[in-house]
């Protein structure tokens, strides 16, 4: 190994412990400092912090289902509506240009 081959390993050396030895936050702009938050900060603060809405949107989907299901049993209308008439709606086609000339009028 040369001189110079010790020195660039030197200076690498110094910089990995100088950047991993750091535990302050970068100077991040306010409007990215959620997104830097997310990705960088540990998993027990991210777990305080976090407040997601996956599972209010499971138990959502679970209720729809069961009434779904409910509804198709045993033959329910709710507001002249029944699971035919949810089904067919689900499994309708929309044209592009509808929804676009609809969009538009509002």
């Amino acid at each position: 190994m040369n001189e110079s081959e010790a020195r660039r390993r030197e200076l690498l050396r110094q910089t990995r412990k100088l950047y991993h030895d750091r535990q302050d936050i970068p100077a991040v702009h306010p409007r990215y400092g959620r997104i830097y938050h997310s990705l960088y900060e540990s998993d027990t603060e991210l777990a305080e912090h976090s407040s997601g809405s996956f599972y209010t949107r499971l138990v959502i989907g679970i209720l729809c289902f069961v009434c779904f299901v409910y509804m198709d049993q045993s033959r329910a209308s709710v507001a002249e509506v029944n699971s035919t008439a949810i089904v067919e709606q689900i499994e309708k086609d929309l044209d592009p240009e509808v929804i676009q000339e609809v969009w538009n009028s509002l």
